[in-house]
């Protein structure tokens, strides 16, 4: 009886003194099963930073020309986010962009510079969205305005944006392509525009439009134009602005930029009330 008590006193003391020994072999395995598991969390999570990045940056390049100021391409990289956050969580469809095959298409010789740039503006505004009581806003934008940007609750008064509510943008004015001419056989008759002069109702040929979609119907640069008769069945209708005239307007935006303004200032300017959140 006392060597079986002995021999179990020993398998007991061998069993402890095993586990003793083991105890920091496992620890050491979950420890870096641990850390090995961060790691490949971190990797993923700059895998699909890096993925957004690239998604931001094509949309940034169709949307604005590298050329632009630095300020001024700042100011749409943050709409530019917003717009595609907005989708994302909305389940919409995303903002249009270009390939990278066709901006080096595009850029040709100047694509390292242009890329640059963007990608530069891109990290400076890094997370950085437009929101309204803590939602994404419409963060419309254009070429140029026609003098003054767009009410939006002029045309849509059960829409709760009140930050398109139409700012001046006199130098718009001085755009190139701010004004625009074209001769058409038609008879066209202007029914309705808005405080900013934009067209929004319209007789063409005895059918009704709004003045955005006769723009279309049209290829006009913007719904802003008058209609003027040279004789029956001729007209000279001649257009102000490019784009459709809500949010943002890129050449005040430049000219903001070039007078030493920064990106948060022009946004603040043609999206009154909202807030600069970071979404990262």
């Amino acid at each position: 009886m006392h060597r079986k008590n002995l021999a179990k006193r020993i398998n007991t003391m061998l069993t402890i003194l095993l586990l003793l020994l083991l105890i920091p072999l496992f620890l050491t395995i979950f420890c870096q099963k641990m850390q090995l598991e961060k790691l490949l969390g971190n990797v993923n999570r700059t895998a699909e930073k890096e993925e957004d990045a690239d998604m931001l940056f094509c949309i940034v390049a169709k949307e604005i020309s590298a050329d632009a100021p630095e300020e001024c391409i700042k100011a749409q990289c943050v709409i530019a986010r917003t717009n595609l956050k907005a989708a994302e969580e909305t389940g919409t469809e995303l903002p249009g962009r270009m390939t990278m095959g066709e901006l080096q298409e595009l850029w040709g010789d100047y694509f390292s510079e242009a890329e640059g740039k963007i990608r530069e503006a891109i990290q400076e505004t890094d997370g950085e969205t437009l929101q309204y009581r803590n939602h994404y806003i419409y963060a419309a934008y254009h070429a140029v305005s026609a003098g003054n940007t767009r009410n939006m609750e002029e045309l849509y008064p059960d829409l709760d944006m009140p930050y398109l509510s139409g700012v001046a943008c006199y130098e718009d004015a001085q755009a190139p392509d701010y004004l625009s001419v074209l001769y058409l056989d038609q008879e066209i008759t202007i029914e309705e525009k808005d405080s900013a002069g934009y067209v929004t109702k319209a007789q063409m040929n005895g059918k009704s439009y709004t003045g955005e979609e006769l723009r279309g119907e049209l290829g006009l640069k913007s719904a802003n134009f008058n209609v003027t008769e040279l004789e029956p069945g001729k007209i000279r209708i001649v257009t102000k602005g490019h784009g459709h005239g809500f949010g943002l307007s890129q050449y005040t935006a430049q000219k903001m930029a070039e007078k030493g303004e920064d990106y948060r200032k022009i946004l603040q300017y043609f999206f009154p009330g909202t807030e600069l959140e970071n979404v990262e």
